[in-house]
């Protein structure tokens, strides 16, 4: 797997950026859910999800649901794994309704009915991705997402969908209703920024501090408004090595005395990173799951043409074929700069490399676009 870029091309649409990485369980509970499970299923796999289908009938090339409804759910929502529920909404409700915390951590939850004809988002709609992943869906099945979130329907400037798209995590998910309430009343809204602001600023964005709601783009928090949105932007990679079979509490001890040392939390990662020879690694695969971060991993050649100066070891070399890889594949996965030289511990090595993050406006409507 070659590095990935942390910034969203111009070109993609805000109805396209569903991430492509998404696990994804399909559940059907007749024998006409499972055929329509099954070819979203294909469709969603080619697409580059990682979809898995399950019908309570024996159907070719899907699971047998052997287990309980709230079981399967439970482990799906344990995961942080969509969920698509092919039948009646009351079941998708029912099933999930145990399951709910908060809408910064709950996966996102659709309901389709059986012949195909509507795609309908019913939990985290934004932060989970749920509308644009019903969106998608849609497309599939030439079939008719039904959105209901306000500001999507009126193609209004979408808050939440925006952070996520610039890379900034929502420190205080409860003050995004007096964003998006500013914003169906027309009204102006502050907006305070530590960071350059690249792009066209929609006219409804002051940087002033007068209007009462205003969201503020900062690495600690400051109470810019009455009613502050505050986003910390997610501008460091975490370069990685180790032995093979490492344990998993071992690195994540490690890595999180890193961080606190450095003064990062971990929601300011935006990446881990490796070599390619560690694409499977578990630990390393856990440890980018804990922090709900693209794993990046690259070639020997990649790492080796990174400019810089970087901590030499011939044993490395020797083994990978490359001088170094943690200090190296934090520098590649952000095309940033190294803050942290190599710090070793058990076997694993680790650096971390910062973004030169900036506040970008392209399009900031709902996912339907303007």
């Amino acid at each position: 797997m070659t590095g990935q870029s942390f910034m969203i091309p111009p070109s993609a649409t805000n109805s396209e950026r569903v991430r492509s990485d998404m696990k994804v369980k399909l559940i059907s509970f007749t024998q006409a859910g499972g055929i329509l499970c099954r070819r979203l299923q294909r469709e969603l796999n080619l697409l580059g999800f990682e979809a898995e289908g399950c019908c309570k009938y024996a159907v070719p090339e899907l699971k047998l649901l052997t287990e309980t409804i709230g079981t399967y759910t439970k482990r799906a929502f344990e995961n942080g794994e969509a969920m698509v529920f092919i039948g009646a909404a009351g079941i998708a409700v029912r099933a999930i309704a145990p399951n709910i915390r908060s809408k910064d951590c709950d996966p996102p939850v659709l309901v389709i009915d059986e012949k195909g004809k509507y795609v309908i988002p019913i939990l985290s709609g934004h932060l989970g991705g749920a509308n644009r992943l019903a969106v998608r869906m849609a497309k599939i099945l030439s079939a008719e997402p039904v959105i209901t979130t306000a500001t999507d329907i009126g193609g209004k400037f979408a808050v939440d969908v925006w952070a996520q798209d610039i890379g900034c995590h929502i420190a205080n998910v409860e003050n995004i209703r007096h964003i998006s309430a500013a914003v169906l009343r027309e009204e102006v809204i502050g907006l305070y920024s530590e960071f350059p602001v690249e792009g066209h600023v929609p006219a409804f964005l002051c940087e002033s501090d007068k209007p009462a709601a205003g969201i503020c783009i900062s690495a600690r928090y400051k109470q810019c408004f009455t009613h502050t949105l505050h986003l910390i932007p997610r501008q460091y990679v975490l370069g990685i090595g180790c032995r093979k079979d490492t344990p998993y509490e071992d690195m994540l001890d490690f890595v999180n005395s890193l961080l606190d040392r450095q003064g990062i939390q971990p929601f300011q990662l935006c990446a881990v990173a490796s070599i390619d020879l560690k694409a499977r690694e578990k630990a390393l695969l856990q440890l980018s799951k804990y922090f709900k971060v693209p794993f990046c991993t690259f070639s020997p050649q990649e790492l080796s043409q990174v400019p810089g100066c970087f901590t030499k070891s011939d044993f490395v070399e020797k083994t990978t074929g490359v001088d170094n890889v943690c200090e190296r594949a934090a520098v590649k996965a952000g095309n940033g700069s190294l803050i942290t030289g190599k710090c070793s511990h058990r076997g694993i090595t680790a650096a971390i490399a910062i973004n030169e993050w900036r506040c970008r406006f392209e399009n900031t409507t709902g996912i339907f676009g303007s």
